[in-house]
């Protein structure tokens, strides 16, 4: 019980303090630090933006689809059509021996 009334006693001081800061500040410089905030936001959404679409670029990168899907929550169409295309030309190179699998690189 002791603890509480300590930490509320803290709280109150602390909050105490930062509005005699603040009251303690011109005008100007209320409106600056004020102005600072949606700048500071805003560039933490746009690095952290950068940082999220390259990541998704990069693991997806060679998979040949878009990191982004489409509105509706899938690939486009014509992705998926050359994929297909892709995926069905390769098994066909090996039942047709155009090309022969091997073990090992080169």
């Amino acid at each position: 019980m002791v603890d509480d009334s300590a930490k509320d006693q803290r709280k109150k001081s602390y909050w105490k303090r930062l509005d005699h800061w603040w009251k303690n500040k011109g005008e100007a410089e209320q409106k600056r630090i004020k102005s600072f905030i949606p700048l500071s936001l805003y560039t933490v959404a746009v690095v952290y933006g950068v940082i999220y679409l390259s990541i998704l670029n990069t693991v997806n990168r060679g998979k040949g689809m878009d990191a982004i899907k489409s509105w509706y929550g899938g690939d486009r169409s014509e992705i998926v059509r050359a994929l297909n295309k892709e995926k069905d030309y390769l098994e066909n190179s090996f039942k047709k021996m155009i090309r022969k699998r091997v073990s090992g690189g080169r």
